[in-house]
């Protein structure tokens, strides 16, 4: 992964996490269940994008580099992009 892709998961983690330290002190204070449930549905949305940032470059280091035509770097980039839809 290239030093500005990981520093930016590196930011949406960090922000993830404080999500998560977020919704420990909704939890331990008297905080309405939908208004904590909400909360973690974000956390979920934004821990998935984090994983899926982290799997398209996995893609892209690893499939790029192996392939030996334009057709098949092609492949790959319409792989993320479906990737990207689900």
């Amino acid at each position: 992964m290239s030093g500005n892709n990981k520093e930016d998961l590196i930011r949406r983690l960090n922000r993830i996490k404080g999500q998560v330290e977020g919704i420990v002190r909704m939890v331990e204070s008297p905080k309405h269940v939908v208004d904590i449930f909400h909360q973690i549905t974000a956390a979920k949305k934004a821990l998935d994008s984090a994983g899926r940032i982290i799997l398209e470059n996995y893609i892209r280091d690893n499939l790029t580099s192996v392939t030996k035509s334009k057709e098949e770097s092609a492949k790959v980039r319409e792989i993320i992009e479906i990737m990207e839809k689900f």
